[in-house]
């Protein structure tokens, strides 16, 4: 990855600033944003004002995305770089700090209202080696938590209004917009939270959720700790969580989206349990994506998900 990363600088540095040409320019703002978290969030503010595209194509793995020599010229040529920031986007730091300060960036992780380290104290399985390697790693997933989802669009909002000053109130509307509809999501997980019988998940797979489960002072079990990339389970996690899942009479098992449900087939299979998927909206299929599926879309089916979880 790093001599990618530095055959990508070492090719911008030839052409400093990348400026389109004068018949390429638009009064339309670019924005190019690195995964699907920050495609969403700028479509929302922009409302159709202004060319978002999304960096890493839809479904695929976004820890093990290389960046392509197009990528890192398509960066270099926008008005607005929107990522996530964090461990997992060390490869887009180096990019950057290569280019002019003609592009504005703008990253996730510095516009939550809070930020986390992974833990790995309610994993199943812990490996001898790294079972204390995820307390000083800082957990990527700002925006599964509501209320920093909310942060983050108004201050993009900000950034994207100061960058087309003549279409300020509208970007300022579109995200009073968007955080209204996602702070009335919020709400109706706090309700289901605060009228819940039970206050525990089980995840048979990744945790990308320790934001959102911090929101809302839910307990939880997961097979691995953020986005570990365990791709087998032990023994000892299987047996762990279906002794878990019947000790305290879990109804629903949880996996994530585009993920291998394996694990949590074979728990359901001996517990009785329902399998659901939770979206972490890290990533979205080809075809949502193709349909257009929003954050609020995902968030809203999560609504449901988590109403079946807590019975």
């Amino acid at each position: 990855m790093r001599v990618i990363i530095m055959l990508l600088a070492s090719v911008l540095l030839l052409f400093p600033g990348c400026d389109a040409s004068p018949e390429d320019s638009s009064s339309s703002l670019r924005i190019i944003a690195s995964s699907f978290p920050c495609y969403d969030a700028a479509r929302a503010v922009t409302g159709g004002k202004a060319e978002v595209t999304m960096l890493l194509p839809a479904g695929s793995d976004t820890h093990s995305y290389e960046p392509s020599i197009e990528d890192a010229m398509r960066i270099s040529e926008c008005d607005l770089f929107i990522y996530n920031g964090g461990p997992s986007d060390t490869w887009i730091e180096e990019i950057l700090s290569s280019l002019d300060e003609s592009v504005t960036t703008f990253n996730l992780l510095d516009n939550a209202s809070f930020t986390l380290y992974e833990s790995d104290e309610n994993v199943a399985q812990k490996e001898e080696e790294d079972s204390h390697a995820h307390h000083h790693v800082l957990d990527e997933h700002v925006w599964t938590s509501p209320s920093n989802e909310i942060a983050i669009i108004r201050s993009l909002a900000q950034v994207i209004s100061s960058l087309d000053e003549e279409n300020r109130d509208w970007y300022l509307s579109q995200a009073e917009d968007y955080a209204g509809r996602i702070e009335e999501i919020r709400k109706d997980f706090q309700s289901i939270v605060g009228n819940a019988q039970r206050k525990e998940i089980i995840v048979a797979d990744r945790f990308p959720l320790l934001y959102f489960v911090t929101e809302f002072g839910l307990d939880w079990y997961a097979a691995y700790p953020g986005c570990s990339e365990h791709s087998e389970p032990a023994i000892q996690t299987v047996a762990f969580l279906i002794d878990k899942v019947r000790e305290d009479e879990i109804p629903v098992i949880l996996h994530m989206e585009l993920s291998n449900t394996a694990l949590s087939e074979v728990i359901a299979d001996e517990t009785g349990a329902q399998v659901l998927e939770f979206s972490s909206c890290h990533n979205v299929s080809k075809r949502q994506f193709d349909s257009g599926v929003t954050y609020v879309d995902l968030m809203r089916s999560n609504v449901e998900v988590l109403r079946e979880a807590l019975i």
